[in-house]
């Protein structure tokens, strides 16, 4: 008797849980239609345009307005600019004769780069410092020289400025009083790249 009792309570209870879904499916899509036949299409509501926008309706304004930005965000990317730091501290093997050093510096293509390269008198005087766009020969070379009555060990430093289309190495050419010698070189300065 029991028995029977219980399974009566579990059918009344699995038909309402069947009953309570049916009806949510029914109020949820009865809601739903009356929600989508209230809404009211962006294209016909009237917009009045302080904005010169060119547009009647809220639909028109805002692809405007997202037209006006991405022309803008456009705009200021045109502007922007990546700016890297540079600083190398190394050595170099001394000549008495001009000669590439094994030391080069690249210059990024888009890029306004300022970098300054100096070589300093540890055990071999600087006699001539020059920057050239070959490895093998001076050639296209920016130069400077040593200057009798420098005061201290002495050094020379030779600047570059200047804006480049596309990436360009300078190759460092060296010359000083002795053969052989490990003396210091180091290039500082900053490259600033466009951004697209």
């Amino acid at each position: 008797c029991a028995k029977k009792a219980g399974e009566k309570v579990r059918k009344k209870k699995v038909f309402f849980i069947v009953m309570g879904i049916f009806f949510g499916i029914a109020i949820t899509s009865t809601i739903s239609y009356v929600i989508a036949q209230t809404l009211i299409n962006s294209k016909d509501v009237i917009y009045q345009d302080n904005s010169n926008l060119a547009a009647n309706n809220v639909q028109s304004a805002i692809d405007g307005t997202c037209s006006k930005i991405d022309t803008r965000l456009s705009e200021i990317e045109d502007n922007l600019y990546k700016v890297k730091n540079i600083y190398e501290s190394t050595y170099f093997t001394t000549t008495i004769a001009s000669s590439y050093t094994g030391k080069y510096i690249t210059l990024p293509a888009k890029s306004y780069c300022s970098i300054t390269v100096c070589i300093y008198h540890s055990y071999a005087r600087p006699n001539a410092l020059a920057l050239s766009t070959s490895s093998t020969e001076r050639i296209n070379t920016k130069e400077t020289a040593y200057i009798n009555g420098m005061i201290g060990n002495g050094h020379l430093c030779l600047t570059i400025s200047e804006y480049n289309e596309n990436a360009k190495n300078y190759y460092v050419w060296a010359a000083t009083v002795l053969d052989g010698v490990s003396d210091l070189m180091d290039f500082s300065g900053f490259c600033a790249t466009k951004y697209k």
